[in-house]
This record gives C-alpha cells, structure tokens and sequence, in this order.
C-alpha cells in the first residue's frame, strides 16, 4: 500500500502518464474542439455553475467552417477530418444521425416509451459525444422539444432522469441558441423541482426517486434559465414571495427558488423593465438587512456574482462595497474572530468582484482590495499558519482564475462578431493591461508569501500561473528572483521544493514571453534554467525529482532543441534578445549531455539498488511499481520523448548515442531499468528511424543469440540477462511497420529465437510480448508524429529559425498528419505470423489430452497475445443475430459498426477462416475439457476465461484504457497549455495525442445490440465457469460475464433462467454453485441482476432469492444480508405508466422534416415517418404496455406475499420478503389488501425490523389511503397596497393590518361548537408576512371536512380490519409494551415514524379509536420509564395531530379526557423525558397553526402560571410553552406578549438553569423585533412584537448596583460623553494628557462584603448575559443597537475577581461574541462613543484594558465600517497611550500596532515625528507614550523593513539606557520582538541598515559571550 505521504505526489506524476506509447489519455465524453469547463461534475454544479457562464469559448470558434456546412451543421469537431477514414466517418455520421431521428420520432408516434425512445434517446448522447453538435438550429429545437414535455410534475422516473442528462447536453453549450430561437416554461420545472425537493417524497415513504434524480433536475434548470421568457422574472417572482418568511424555514425555499429560476441572460434594455430591475433592490434589502445567521447569503451572492456575469456593468456596485468587503473580510478567519455571520460564499463571491472591475465602481473596489490585502498581508506569512491560511488562498486562487475566464471572454468577444446568449462585456468596460497590472500589483505582496505556505501547496503553482498569464513582466521577475537564489542554497530544501513548483506554474507565460517596450523578453532564462535544474534530478529525494522532471519535461517538449548560434552571424534581421537567445541555445548540446548522463546514473542507481536488495523489482517480478519507480520511468521517458521529438538530428545523436553506451555496457535484474532502457529505444526508434532501428535492432539480435541456448527452452527459470534482451526486443520492436517490412529477415530471426515453446512461464510471457507488439505495429493504424516539424529542425537558420518557433501553434488549415495504415504487405506479414504461430497452437488445443498443464497455460498465454495483437485487423464474429427486447422501434440488424479504418483496409483471415472464430472454438472446448478433466488448473481455466472476455468486440483499445487515458490527457494538456488563449495555443503534440485519442475512442466502443448465437455461447461458458467448484475462477468469470452483460442491453434474459436454476430448493446445486449464482444476481450493486427496471424478471429473481434454500454458511447468509440491503439501499420506484405528451408528438413530426433538403442529415424516404396503418397498429401499444407491467407488479406482490406468510420459511427469508414487499409502496398503485393487513399485523412482531418496516408501510400506506381534505380559497379580508401579484419594492414587511387574521388573537377566536366548525384556518405559519399568493388554498372548514367525519360503517374492509385489530386489547397492549422497549441509543429519541403511524390512524378514521388509545395513553402516561414515556408523547403528538380536522366536537370531548392527564404528566415531568415531549409539542405545533390548538395552548399556559418551588419544573414547563410558540412563528406574537408579560416578575432567579431558561424564552420572544421588520402603529400592542430595547430596560433597572460598580462618570451636560482631553482632531496626533487617579472599587476585600442588592444586581448581570449571548447567536441582527450601551459592563466585568464563573462568562461573551461581531454603519458611531466615554472615565484600568482589547479587534474585523471613523479612534489610542496605568498604555500600543500593520491607520512622517517628539518629554508618562507609539510602529512591520523604520528603531535605541525603568523595559520588548520577528530573513533585512545603525542594533541585540 503507498503511504500517506504519497497521495499527493500520485495525483501530480500523472504529468508523464501521456508520454508512455500505453498511457495516452484524452477526456471520454468532451471534445476539445468543443472543450466544454473540464472541472465541471454534473452531479454538483452549486461550486462551479458559474464558471460556465464564461467558458471557454474556443468551442465557438468557426472560422474555417464552410458557409454551406455552417447552414447544416451547428458545430463540428475539424479534428475527426483528420483521422484517415474521415470520409468513411462523415458517412457514418450522417446515417447515424438520420436512424436517431427516425427512431426518436417513431418511438413517440409508434409509442415504444420505454426501451426504444431510451434506445434513442442514448444513441444522440453518444453521437453528440462523437461527432459534437452536428446538427441544424432547428433539429436542436426540435430535439429539446421533443424531450422538454417529458420533466413535469409527478414525472419522477428513470426515463426521465436520461431525458434531463440528455436535454442539458443539449443546453449547455450557449451561443448555438439564442434567446429568439428557444423559450422554455419555467413552470413545470419548477412543479417537479418543489416537488423533488420539498415534499419528503422518500421519507414518507410514498417514492423511491432514482438516484441523483434531484442533481440531475438542478443542473437541467440551471442551463434552461437563459431560455426562460422574459415575462418569467415577475411570475416566478410572483410565485415564490408569499413564501418570504425570514423565521420559517419557507425563507430558504424562496430563495433557494429564486437563484435557481430568475433569469438573468437578458439584454440591457429588457433588465430595467423585465429583469433585475424588478428584484435587484429587494435582494439587496434583504442581504443588507440580515447581517447574522443569514440562511440565503450564499444563494444571494449567487443571484449577484451571475447577475455580475449574464449583463456586466448593469449595476453600479459602489456604494454596496463596505457591506460586501466586510463581509468577506470576516469570511477569511483572521486573528481570533469567530462570528456567526462569515458565510461569504469565496467561489462565487471572487467572481462577482472581478466582474466589477472596469465599471464605474472600479477605482472603490480596487481601494477596498488594496485594504483587504494590506490587512491579510502579514497572516499569509508561514509562521502565522493557520484555518486562515486556506481561506486566504483560495480568495487569492479564485480572483486570479475567474479573471483570467473573463479576460478570454472579452477577446473571445471583441474577435467574434455573432448573435450571444449573454450580454455582450461592454467595451468601456473590458480589462486593459493596467487594470491587470493594478490587480496583480495588489495581490503580489500575498503572493510572495503564498508560495512559501505551509498549508494547501497545491494552490500555489495554479495561482502564480494565473497571476502570469495576466502580467507575465510582474510575475516572471519575480518567480526567477526566487528560483535562483533557491537553486544555489543547500541548506533550505523545502525551500527548492516550494519554488519549483512555483516556477512550474509560470514556464508556459516564460516560454512564450513577448518583448517589452526595449524589446527583451525572459526567454533566455529557460535555457538557463534548464542547465541549472540538472542536480535536482536525485533518486534519494522523490518530491523534488518529480518537479524537476515536470519542468524539465514541459520545457523540451515547447520548444525546439536546435542549436542557432550560427544565425547571429547568418542573419540580420535578428533583435538584440534574439540574438541573446540564438547564443544561448549553443548550450543545448552540453545541455542534453549532461542530462541524459545525470538521467543515466540514477538508471545506474536504480538498477543496482533493485538487483541488489530485494526481488520486488525484479525483472521476473509480478508485482506492480512502486510511486518512486512510476515518477522515475515516466519523467524519463517524458524527458527523453521530448528530446527526440523535439531536436534537430545533431543533437539528437548526442542523446541516442548516450543510450547506446548505456545499453551496450548495462544489465540489470531490474523491471524499472528494463522498461526504461526499452521506451526510450522505442522512443528513438519512433522519431529518427533511420539513425536509431539499425543500431539498436541489431544489437538486441547480437546479444539474444549470445544468450539464447539450447537449454534456455527446457530450464524452468531463466537467467536475469536473457529476460533483460528479450523485454527491451519487446519494446522496442514498436515502431514504424515500414522498418519492420523492411528488416523483416531481423524479424524473422527475432521470431525465430524467442518464439518457440519454453518451460519458463516469465520468459514465454516476455516473448509473447514481442509477437503481440509485431502484430499490432503490422495490423492497426498509427500516427506518425511531427514528421514535418523534425525536418525544418535541420534547415540552416537562414531558412527556419527555431528560437521564433517555441511553443508554435498548430495551425489547422495546413496541418494534415501522416497516418501509418495496414497495406496488404503488412497484413500478409501479420497472416504469415499467425499461420506459423498461433494455427499450431490452436490445433494443439483442440486436442489437450496428454498436454502437460503449463504447456497448455503458455500456449493459451499465446492465442491472448496473438488476439490483442491483432484483432485490430482480425474480422468480428458472425452469427445469426438474437433479438433483446421486444421493441419494434430497435432493429439490431441496422445498427451501425463504429468505423475506425478508411475502406479497402485488408483484414486478416486464414483460408478463408474467421480467426476469433477459431480461437473461440478452440478456447470454449479447452473450458469444458478442462472443467471435467482438470478442474484444479487455475491458471489456465483463467487465462481462458480472460481470451473470452476480449476475443469478442476488442479492436486494440479498451473502455477501460481509454477511461485511463483520458484523465492523464487533460492533466498533460494543463501543464502544457495556455488557459488564457485556449485551444488556439496547443501545441501539435497535444493535437496529434487529441486526435489519436478520437481514433482510440472509436476503438473502445463496442455495439451491444450485434447480439449473435457467438455471444451466448461465450456467456453460457462463462456462466459454466461463474458456477465451478473453485473461488478463484468463479471469480474472475463472474467480473467477465457481468461486464459482458452490461456491453449487451437486455443480453440477462438469455442467460438469467439458467442462473436461478442454481437457486431453485429442489435442484441437486453444491454450495459452490449456489455461491456463484448469488453473486451473479447482487454483483453491480444498482446495475445488479435483481435490480433490472422490470418487473417481469423481478418476480423471477425476488421470490428465488427467498427461497433459496436455508444454510447456515456464513458466506450464504451473507450473500443473501447483502442481497438483501442492496436492494433496500438502491431500489427505485419504476415505472408503470407512459404516456406522451401532445407536444412529443407535435416535436416528433418536426423533427422528421426539420432538415433542409440539401442537407446531408435529409432523407425523404428514410425520414417520411410511420404509416397511417403503422399508427393504428401501435396507437393502444402503452395501455397495453401498463396493463402488462401492473399485472407484473401485482404477481411479484403475490409471490412475495404467499413467501411472507409461509410458515415453514426459517426468519432470515421472512425478513427478506418483508423488506421487498416494503419496497413495492408506491403513491401511483395501491397495495393489495392482504399486504396492508399482513404489515398490520407484523406491527407487534417480535423482531425489532419486522416492526420497522411495518411501522414505515403502514404509515406510508395510511397518508397515501387518507380521506381527501377539502380545500378552499382563503378569502382575505383586506390586502394591503403593494403585497398582492405584481408587486414592487418597498413591499411592506411584518406585522400589517391586513395579515391581522392570520394571527393568533384569543378575542376573536369562536366560542361554539358551531363557530369553531365553520372557522377556516390557514396552517402555513409563512402566508400573509410579505405577499399574499394569488389564491391562499387552505382547509375548508370543519364542517365541510364530510369525507373524513366518517363513522365505522363507511370504512372499506381492509380500513375495518385495522380499526378492529387496534380496538383489539390484547393486539394494543402488545403494541404498547413492543413499542416501548429500548433497542439501541437511537430509540431514546422521538420517532418520527411512530408520530406518522398514530396520525395516520387518527387522521383517516377519526376518533373510532380514541378509546382504545386512551386506555394505552393512561398505562404509558402513569409511567416513569423514559421509554413508556417517549411512546406517550409519540402517540399523543399523532393524536393531536390527527385529529385537527375532526368535528370540534370530536375534539372538544378528546380534549377532555386528554387535558387532565397531560397537565398531571408535564406537573410530574422527569428530564429524561422532557426532550421527547418538548419534540412532541414542536412537531404537533409545526403541522398547524396557533388557532388550531388553542387547548394545548391554554394547557401549558396555566402550567406556567401554576406557582412551583422546584426550579426545574418551572424550567420545563418554560421550556414545553417555548417549544410551542417558536412554531407558531410570527403569527403567535399575543401568546408570545401574554409569555413576556408573565416572566416579568421573574426576571432574576437564583437558579441557573431557570435563569437562562427565562432569558432564552425572552430571546426567542423578541426573535420578531428586528429592524427590517415593520410593525403597523394601528395594531393593538399585544400584537406587536415585543422589543429587545423593553426587555433590556426591564434589566437595566435591576443593574442598578452593577454600574456603580463599574464607576462610569456620567455626566449629563458633557458634549457626547467624553472627557475634554479628546479634542478631536482630524489627524493621529499625541496630546497631552495627565490623567485621572485611578479607583478601584472592585477588591476582593470589599466583595466579600457585598449587599443583597448586589447579589441581585450580580443574578440580574448573570441574566442579562444570557439574554445577550443567546440574542446574539439566534438574532437576525448582529448586534441589536440596546447592547450597545452594556459595554462597559462586559469590560468590567470579565476581569471581576470575586465571582470566577461570572467573570468567565463575560470575558466568553466578550471574546467569543462582541469580538467577532458585525457592526453595522448606523451602530458604529454609538460603538465609539461607548468606547471614547469608557476610556477617558476614571473607571477601572482593567476595564480600559478588556476595552482597548476589544475595540482593536472590532476595529480590525469591521475595518471597512469604521474606516470613516479613523480620526476618532486615532484619538482614543493615542490618549489611551497617555494614560496614568501602564498596562493601559500597553494595551493601547498592542491595538495601535495592530491597526497600523493592518494598514488601517498609515504611517506618515508626522506621525514618527509626533511620537518621537513625544518621547523626549520630560514626562514620564508623555515620555513612555511616546517611546510605546514608535514600539507600535515598529512591531507593525514584523516581516519587512520599510526605509523609515531603521530611524525609527535608532530613535528608540537611544532610549534604551534611560533613566525610567518602565521606558527601558518597552525598548528592551521591542527590540526582543523585533530580532524574533526579523531574523529569519535578516540578511535581507539588513540590507536596509547602514553600518553605523547595524553596530547600534548589534550592541543592544547581541548578548555578551562569556568564556571560562
């Protein structure tokens, strides 16, 4: 296993993977022509949707398009014309596309909804994935047409998930359509949307939704948006308003909706009156207003950044910018501030701030950034490491990166001139390279130090290669600055490390480095660097290998290594940089030389090492590389690749000649030397042919006949050295056919001496390579790279210069690669081989008796070899064709083989014989022979077994190989390309490794639906094997046969009656059989066998599983738990009935004439459509289908129902058959009546998950069965102005007239029965507080509720059952005592299912069964056991849950039995139980309305006021009322009033827990009082809210003795408070100021001594903090404006001496909260007077202390708040420097310095003067404030010396022998601060000083040296 400190190097080596012949990669289903976002995960869009909305754009590039294809074709990839069967391709392209048409169109009019149009509906995917959107406009229309009807409301199917995938691959290219050409509903999106994800659907157990279904939903809506109309902003708007309630969880709804359906892509002149103009202000409102706990602030963010980036410049952000950067400020986690409102989303965020860039608010934005990095500049350093650290970084990674998308937006903008989805960036408004430089200026101090961080490395090289792309003159200096002083440094190696990779972000912008105004360029330093890099190639340090093999890599493979030195005197038209870097490149051949010998000598290295200490890497070794060997065998053949790909021949010859020596001179038991030494002779082979083959084929000849002997075919082991020739022969025998033809006596020879049978399994295996590795160079097609380019290398450099050609485009007009294609020669050459080698062995074969078991191992190791060599070439398998489906729309003899060779192309056959034909034979009678004769050969059985799983449908590349190579292609073309220019940059190695990867893709496909009679007998051999008697085989043919099953849809049908047949009790079936078959049903997991979306095979496969008969093998039973949770963990509700849409089949007709008749997508018969007799044929074909699939549904019930109710059954099965009837509840078809009254019963089962799944299915079963309520409009009385449809911002918020009847008022409420029935309530606690809907559907009244005011007589039978089975006594006292025992922890809690169940009872057969229960209720309510008593409150909860549409009757006389006995439970409350019970009430108050429940109201008020002298039954009973009201929200504000008014004598108690209970009750009271909220004068005062500021008040008057504690001088006639020394001044100055005598009063002497009044006073403060602490942590507001005034309380008090816990309190409350916490604008001003009035009194030092504490920290966290405030908190620093107590003036020095490092205050001339003028005061204390100032000054710069400090620190020297203790002691601490801060980077520091001032600081910074 690699460890851990691997993982990271294992993601970054996948560099190299693209430069090995088998690890070529390219993305699988994204072209690069089209080269759709590559790091976007469609299953989660929420971090990077927006970056789609400025992709790349090159996917729009159409510049060389034919006018007449452009008509036709909406985009093309121009890389498919050139593979060599372009023509074949575009062929097949156009009849692909017409059978899709044709298929999707008559699968809707023919009506195959099922596997037809899913057939379809998956062959476009896959044609848009081949060939990109080749198509027309108006068949893309037609297309999204046809599948849009499908995603509605109810539709939550798996059809449908495939419809949505296929309709946002469809969608989410922009630009192909515009907003004129497609309008999409948003409506039924929205339906199903609200449906999927706020209808519990699955946890009500009414749905099994398909997995990802939602996801799915989100990203299809996300790329429909643009298309939405633009009257769809004010009707979604409409819709979703009413649901605006900030305290109800309705809020996130509304805006969760809002970012998702507001459409934004609309043009300027349309957002005024269509778009944002229309909800932009109030989005701001509320953004703006919610400044804590906010749950929308990131989906605001979201709606703004896309706003931002759909129409640019709109909006003019600048005077949003404070609240904005205060709050990212905060998001960033600097210093200790841990508030509750850092919720700024950084990924969307970053974008929205780049958009703002170059609109009028750019010059405040670029302020405010220069803030924000001033501030965070010092925490970047890698000694303040931290949470902080991260945060920081990304912000740094994302504003590059998204800037950087928007710059290639604008050009991609200004050069392509054509109709856009979004907004056009205007041209004012686009970036020049000032604003870049201004941004990258600002961030390059955060930038230097984020390349040394000691946290999240990986971000550093992607932001430093953004940061050059945008400047590359700003950041190259400065990487190089870096690197060489890195390179030459021995000491500092993580040092190396961190700058190489840094350099490796920035070498493509160095690469391709353009001349400045003097014309240099950095280019010269490439070489440079390249030369210097060398001693990093080290094998004993692995990370920095790795780097520099990256960088080495992508250097040689840029640019060309050709040796110009001569054209400085061949040419004249060279510039003086030219001529610098021709001169330079002289180098190039020491260069390549010392770098192919330092690459030598770590070969030399590796090899001895392996030879010598272990057999891991062994040549005969099976196991695979280590992380060490794959860096260092991929870097080397990167490295080397280049090099030969990329030099001229001379220097070329340098290299190859290197490895010549080494290969002559070298031999080494080592698998990783080998496999290097035999890539890079491939290699050589590859590039220069004619210099290389010769030589090295020759070579390899000479040594194997040296080393092959008579006995190297007998031995069983053979020597190291022959292994070593014959693996390099291996590798290196894959080069150009033509060299093979050519030298083919070498060949033969080759042939000749390593083919013939051996008894060494290693070296059969090795010379089996050789044979594989001819045929596929003989028999598939190659490209042949940079043919062109390497013979310009050798031109003189007057004809091609190669410095002007570093990293050279391709340009793809003129670029035609050469192609290597089989002749007849080469496959007459492959047939010759296969005649003389493979025929033989298969003759031998066929006949095995007498065979020895290895012989038959190698010579079936040769039919693999022979096979993958060349089944490119070899014909497929040919049979009669057996049908899948019963589709009529699919016709497999139609469909088409994937063309991946031009025609005419020669295959191979042997007289006239099928080769895989032969082989298959041959293979499957070997299987069974050596199943009955020799079943114990392993070995051979497998390596049978893996000839079938290829011998099919394999043409020379895999699914799995392709899958591989893809990721490491995207990985190289990163490193290799630049983002900002995109795919117009790629260099031709990237090109050619595209285009082969299209060609391989094309291999990889396999056409599951040629389905012959070959195909099924491989699966019935390998079905023989999956069930054989051992593991190992079973194994490997189960992988192999469900991998064969999922190449062929539907294939399981021929194969799966013969699997259950292993099942089946009765069959004579070993136990390794019965294993086998297990495992073929469950292997897959969702793709399994059992879970196939039919219910035909599901009620073949369900009941045997349950039969299968008992075993008590532990491998059975947990095949069958695993079964078993498989299908409960991934089942899905399938679907029974499909239905089209008119809109289908209007769509489906279009789409068969949308082609224009020239083009070639037309063909009027193939196109005509279905007949009128076809139609009539097929027109009842889905009622048909239905009725089918129900019928199936109900028999598979059946069958698991007869299983379930088998006695005779052991449990295990039993358990299994109720978990699978569980899962067939669906909303769409009922459960049969036995099933409902089987799970019934199981109710009192004694199996704790029997009951479980029964509770669930009867619970589900009762809401999906319940009576339908009747609904009606509510009718309000009154709608005040502007809170209807339509309305416009301000819309009045809160507590208004016309919402009056939504609240609870207990005057108003009826008094009779006959009011109370005909009253309509509204139970939706969010109707009515901001618009009204435009129709409020709510239950009609009571009276009109017929339906559910049923009587016993009116049930249906199955509704009587359950009624009698509960009114059954002995069934209820069962159900009782089972359902109240305690399993697992779990079960301490309420149980949500068991509330469902009980309301589910009442609910839909009303009080029939009150009886019953109460008698139960009684039992359980009498209880103290917390179990008894959990159940009680389950039961009651659903009591009265279900009840809420009785007659008022019902429930009157339920009330009055239920009454007494819950007042006497909660009397006699336990804790244990109060949890469940305070859950009860919440979850019943949740579900209704206040009015509803008026009994229950009136219930737990008169336990309040009900007198108690035990503090936790006054506590409870508080805490059962507030769990009520806080569900009643806003609506319950009389109850909340009528609460508040009670607590009022009860304010201060001396028990804790009621004491904080009072204070979280008054907090969720004035939960409502909030600024943003409007309360109407008009309404009575118990319907208003209450206030923060009265419940405050109510304190303060209790505080009374507190503040005179605190000593705060007040006096009433002093201007704002402040003492007269604070003059105001506008500037930072020192003033003169003696002070006041200090007083303190609070000793511990004199609180011993405390009055009762203070002990009061002390309960009171106690409560007061919890009423502010929790008010902070639940508030809206940040900080209410009526704390603001308690300050001075919390200062004094977290440093109180004489109460600890109260002192820990507050001093939590000041830290943890008033800290962290937002100040808002409006509140700063009070903030600093509070401050200004602390600090001048004659109060407490300590106070001042906790003050100046927290002032620099609010100051610090809100610094873009209180920055208009600057001058005032100059002065409280500077006057608290001049205080009488010197801790105060330390304190004060502590924040100065903070705010001056932070850059808040700047530090000016006049301010060092000002201090130092200060210092040589002749007063003490002015003197010590002066010397604390310059310490602030210094002590703000710990990292750097700016060129005034080096004064200033000489100024403060002087002072450090003064007379005053206190003056040397703060010059001694800075100057202790100074050295540890500074002395890390002091040899640049030092730089700053001259000689006199270093002698100063050496004197005072140097301690004395003593010797003895």
């Amino acid at each position: 296993m690699v460890s851990g400190r691997y993982k990271r190097i294992r993601d970054r080596t996948r560099l190299f993977e693209s430069d090995s012949e088998d690890d070529l990669s390219s993305s699988g289903s994204v072209t690069e022509a089209e080269e759709l976002d590559e790091d976007i995960d469609m299953e989660d869009l929420d971090t990077t949707e927006l970056e789609n909305l400025h992709s790349d754009e090159d996917c729009l590039e159409a510049e060389d398009a034919d006018k007449k294809r452009e008509k036709h074709f909406c985009k093309e990839i121009w890389q498919l014309k050139k593979l060599p069967y372009g023509a074949e391709l575009e062929e097949q392209a156009n009849q692909h596309f017409l059978m899709i048409k044709k298929g999707l169109a008559e699968s809707i009019l023919l009506n195959d909804a099922a596997s037809g149009f899913c057939h379809w509906t998956m062959e476009l995917d896959k044609y848009i994935d081949y060939y990109g959107r080749r198509f027309s406009k108006e068949e893309h229309i037609q297309l999204i047409k046809i599948f849009l009807p499908l995603v509605k409301k109810g539709a939550i199917f798996r059809n449908v998930k495939i419809a949505m995938r296929t309709l946002y691959t469809l969608l989410c290219k922009k630009d192909f359509l515009t907003r004129q050409d497609l309008v999409i509903e948003w409506r039924p999106l929205m339906e199903l949307y609200v449906e999927v994800t706020f209808k519990n659907l699955e946890e009500d157990g009414l749905f099994l939704m398909p997995d990802g279904f939602r996801s799915d939903l989100h990203t299809l809506i996300f790329y429909a948006r643009p298309y939405f109309s633009d009257e769809s902003v004010q009707e979604v708007l409409d819709e979703v308003r009413p649901y605006m309630c900030i305290w109800d969880e309705s809020c996130l709804r509304y805006w969760k909706l809002l970012d998702l359906f507001l459409c934004t892509a609309m043009p300027v002149e349309r957002q005024l009156t269509h778009g944002c103009g229309i909800w932009f202000d109030e989005a701001w409102y509320w953004y703006e207003e919610i400044s804590n706990n906010s749950l929308f602030e990131t989906q605001a963010i979201k709606m703004f950044a896309r706003l931002s980036v759909e129409c640019p410049g709109h909006i003019d952000w600048t005077d949003k910018l404070d609240l904005i950067f205060s709050r990212l400020l905060r998001a960033l986690r600097l210093g200790h501030v841990t508030g509750l409102c850092q919720i700024f989303n950084q990924e969307y965020g970053s974008i929205w701030l780049v958009f703002m860039m170059g609109t009028q608010s750019h010059e405040k934005l670029m302020s405010h950034l220069r803030d924000l990095f001033n501030q965070v500049e010092s925490f970047m350093h890698p000694s303040n490491n931290g949470l902080h650290t991260q945060h920081i970084m990304v912000l740094l990674s994302k504003l590059l990166s998204n800037t950087i998308l928007r710059l290639k937006r604008e050009r991609s903008e200004k050069t392509q001139h054509r109709t856009r989805t979004l907004t056009p960036i205007p041209e004012h408004m686009r970036l020049t390279q000032a604003h870049l430089d201004e941004l990258v200026n600002l961030m390059l101090p955060c930038l230097k130090l984020m390349a040394f961080t000691k946290s999240c490395k990986e971000l550093v090289s992607p932001a430093f290669r953004s940061a050059c792309l945008l400047c590359p003159k700003i950041i190259l200096p400065i990487v190089l600055d870096m690197v060489y002083p890195a390179l030459e440094t021995l000491v500092e190696p993580h040092r190396l490390l961190q700058t190489l990779g840094t350099l490796l972000g920035v070498l493509i912008p160095l690469v391709k480095d353009e001349p400045d105004a003097d014309g240099k360029t950095y280019r010269t330093h490439v070489i440079t660097i390249l030369n210097s890099l060398l001693p990093g190639l080290d094998c004993n340090d692995i990370s920095k290998c790795m780097v520099t093999y990256q960088i080495i890599g992508v250097i040689v493979n840029m640019i060309p290594i050709v040796d110009c030195s001569e054209a400085v005197h061949t040419r004249c038209d060279l510039t003086e940089d030219e001529k610098e870097l021709c001169s330079a490149t002289a180098n190039f051949d020491s260069i390549i030389s010392m770098l192919m010998d330092r690459m030598f000598e770590m070969l030399i290295a590796v090899g001895q090492t392996a030879s010598s200490t272990s057999t891991h890497g062994s040549i005969a070794a099976k196991t695979g590389n280590n992380i060490e060997d794959q860096i260092f065998h991929r870097g080397t053949l990167s490295v080397f690749k280049g090099i030969c790909r990329n030099s001229s021949t001379e220097l070329f010859n340098i290299a190859v000649n290197k490895l010549y020596n080494v290969a002559c001179e070298h031999v080494f038991d080592s698998r990783i030397a080998n496999d290097v030494i035999g890539d890079m002779m491939q290699v050589a082979c590859k590039f220069h042919p004619e210099i290389a083959f010769q030589k090295f084929f020759k070579l390899i000849i000479s040594k194997l006949q040296g080393c092959i002997t008579p006995e190297f075919y007998t031995d069983e082991k053979v020597e190291f050295g022959t292994l070593w020739w014959i693996s390099i022969a291996s590798r290196m025998i894959k080069v150009h056919p033509k060299l093979l033809l050519d030298n083919w006596h070498l060949v033969e020879t080759l042939m000749d001496l390593v083919m013939p049978l051996k008894k060494c399994t290693t070296a059969t295996e090795k010379a089996l390579n050789v044979l594989d590795n001819v045929l596929d160079q003989l028999t598939s097609i190659q490209i042949n790279s940079l043919v062109e380019r390497r013979k310009m290398y050798d031109l003189p450099t007057d004809q091609f210069l190669a410095i002007r050609h570093w990293a050279a485009p391709v340009e793809k007009k003129n670029w035609n690669p050469e192609w290597i294609i089989p002749t007849q020669e080469s496959i007459d050459r492959a047939t010759q081989l296969l005649r003389t080698w493979l025929v033989p062995t298969i003759d031998a074969l066929n006949a095995p008796n007498g065979i020895p078991k290895k012989e038959i191992l190698h010579r079936l190791y040769l039919i693999r070899s022979a096979l993958l060599g060349a089944c490119f070439s070899l014909p497929l398998l040919e049979g009669t064709i057996l049908p899948l489906c019963d589709s009529h729309i699919i016709n497999p003899e139609n469909e088409l083989v994937t063309v991946v060779k031009p025609k005419g192309t020669p295959e191979i056959s042997i007289d006239g014989k099928n080769v895989r034909q032969m082989a298959l034979d041959c293979t499957i009678g070997l299987i069974d022979w050596l199943l009955e004769h020799s079943p114990d050969d392993v070995k051979s059985i497998q390596e049978a077994i893996s000839i079938l799983r290829g011998l099919p449908m394999n043409r020379g590349y895999t699914k799995e190989l392709y899958n591989t190579s893809s990721t490491s292609y995207r990985v190289t073309k990163t490193m290799l390309c630049d983002k900002l220019a995109g795919n117009r940059s790629n260099i031709e190695m990237i090109v050619e490794e595209y285009v082969m990867l299209l060609h391989r893709k094309r291999l990889a496909q396999t056409q599951g639906w040629h389905y012959n009679e070959q195909h099924k007998r491989i699966q019935d051999t390998l079905l023989k094997v999956a069930t054989s008697t051992y593991s190992e085989n079973r194994a490997k043919a189960q992988n192999i046969l469900l991998g064969k099953l999922r190449e062929h849809p539907y294939s399981y049908k021929h194969i799966v009656n013969d699997i259950l047949e292993f099942l089946q009790p009765g069959n004579d079936v070993t136990h390794e059989q019965l294993k086998g078959a297990l495992y073929l049903l469950i292997d897959g997991k969702k793709q399994s066998l059992m879970l196939r979306m039919e219910f035909e095979q599901q009620y073949k496969i369900w009941p045997a599983l349950i039969k299968v008969q008992h075993s008590e093998k532990p491998t059975i039973i947990a095949l069958l738990e695993t079964a078993q949770n498989m299908i409960v963990d991934n089942y899905e509700s399938y679907r029974l009935k499909y239905e089209w849409e008119p809109a289908n089949v209007e769509a489906a007709w279009k789409l068969l004439k949308a082609a224009d008749e020239t083009s070639p997508l037309y063909d009027a018969d193939m196109l005509q459509g279905p007949s009128t007799a076809e139609l009539e044929k097929y027109k009842n074909l889905l009622t048909e289908k239905y009725e089918k699939s129900k019928s199936n549904y109900f028999l598979l019930i059946e069958q698991l129902f007869t299983l379930a109710n088998d006695p005779t059954l052991h449990w295990r099965p039993l358990d299994m058959a109720y978990s699978m009837l569980s899962m067939q509840v669906r909303r769409d078809c009922p459960l049969p009546d036995n099933v409902v009254k089987m799970f019934v019963r199981l109710l009192i089962n004694d199996t704790v998950k029997t009951r479980r799944i029964a509770s669930a299915v009867v619970a589900s079963w009762l809401k999906m069965t319940k009576p339908k309520a009747v609904k009606r409009e509510y009718v309000i009385p009154y709608k005040a102005p502007n809170t209807a449809i339509g309305a416009k911002h301000p819309i009045p918020y809160g507590f208004r007239t016309d919402n009056r009847c939504m609240m609870y008022e207990e005057e108003k409420l009826p008094k009779t029965d006959e009011e109370w029935d005909s009253f309509q309530f509204c139970s939706k606690q969010h109707w009515g507080i901001y618009t009204w809907p435009a129709k409020l559907i709510t239950y009609a009244p009571l009276k009109e509720q017929t339906a559910i005011d049923r009587s016993y007589e009116q049930f249906s039978e199955v509704e009587k059952y359950i009624v009698d089975m509960f009114q059954d006594e002995k069934f209820m006292t069962r159900l009782r005592e089972l359902f109240s025992i305690e399993m697992k922890k779990e079960d301490e809690v309420f149980n949500a299912v068991h509330f469902s169940l009980f309301q589910g009872l009442f609910r839909c057969y009303g009080d029939v069964l009150t009886h019953a229960f109460r008698t139960q209720l009684e039992i359980l309510l009498a209880s103290s056991k917390e179990y008894e008593q959990k159940l009680a409150a389950e039961i009651t909860a659903g009591l009265m849950n279900g009840s809420k549409l009785w007659r008022y009757e019902k429930q009157r006389k339920m009330w009055n039995w239920l009454d007494p006995m819950l007042t006497k439970t909660f009397e006699l409350m336990k804790e244990d139980g109060l949890r469940n019970w305070g859950v009860a009430i919440a979850t019943v108050c949740g579900c209704s309305e206040a009015r509803m429940l008026k009994p229950l109201i009136d219930l737990l008020f008169k336990l309040v006021e009900r007198p108690t002298d035990n503090a936790y039954a006054a506590s409870s009973r508080m805490f059962l009322i507030q769990s009520a009201l806080c569900q009643f929200e806003w609506r319950g504000v009389e109850l909340w009033n009528k609460l508040v008014e009670m607590m009022k004598g009860c304010l201060v108690q001396p028990f804790a827990n009621l004491r904080d209970r009072v204070a979280i009750s008054l907090v969720s009271a004035t939960w409502y009082d909030l600024p943003a909220v409007g309360t109407d004068p008009s309404l009575p005062k118990r319907l208003q809210p209450p206030r923060i500021a009265d419940i405050s008040e109510q304190y303060k008057e209790l505080l009374g003795s507190c503040w005179d504690e605190v000593r705060m001088i007040r006096e009433s006639d002093t201007s704002n408070g402040t003492s007269s020394n604070i003059n105001g001044s506008a500037s930072l100055s020192v003033a003169n100021h003696s002070g006041e005598s200090m007083s303190h009063s609070a000793s511990s002497a004199s609180l011993a001594e405390v009055s009762e009044v203070k002990k009061q006073a002390r309960l009171t403060l106690r409560a007061v903090i919890s009423f502010v602490f929790n008010t902070c942590n639940q508030s809206y507001d940040a900080y209410p404006p009526t704390f603001i005034p308690m300050l001075p309380l919390w200062c004094h008090y977290s440093n109180d001496v004489g109460d600890e816990e109260l002192q820990k309190t507050c001093a939590a409350l000041c830290v943890g909260q008033m800290e962290a916490n937002y100040i808002s604008p409006e509140n700063a001003p009070e903030v600093i007077r509070q401050f200004q009035q602390l600090l001048s009194s004659p109060c407490w030092w300590k106070s001042k202390v906790a003050a100046l504490k927290m002032l620099r920290m609010l100051v610090f966290s809100n610094r873009f708040v209180f920055r208009i405030h600057r001058d005032d908190i100059g002065m409280i620093l500077v006057n608290s420097l001049n205080d009488n107590q010197i801790e105060v003036r330390e304190r004060a020095t502590d924040a100065l310095s903070t705010l001056l490092q932070a850059k808040f205050f700047e530090t000016t001339p006049e301010l060092v003067t000002k201090f130092s003028t200060a210092a040589h005061s002749k007063d003490q204390i002015q003197g010590h404030a002066g010397v604390l100032g310059l310490s602030a000054i210094v002590l703000a710069f710990p990292y750097s010396v700016p060129e005034f400090l080096p004064g200033v620190l000489m100024t403060i020297c002087r002072f450090a022998t003064d007379k005053s203790a206190t003056i040397r002691e703060a010059v001694k601490r800075t100057l202790s601060e100074f050295k540890r801060t500074h002395q890390d980077s002091w040899r640049e520091h030092e730089q700053q000083f001259n000689e006199d001032q270093l002698m100063v600081l050496r004197d005072l910074l140097i301690s004395p040296n003593y010797y003895v």
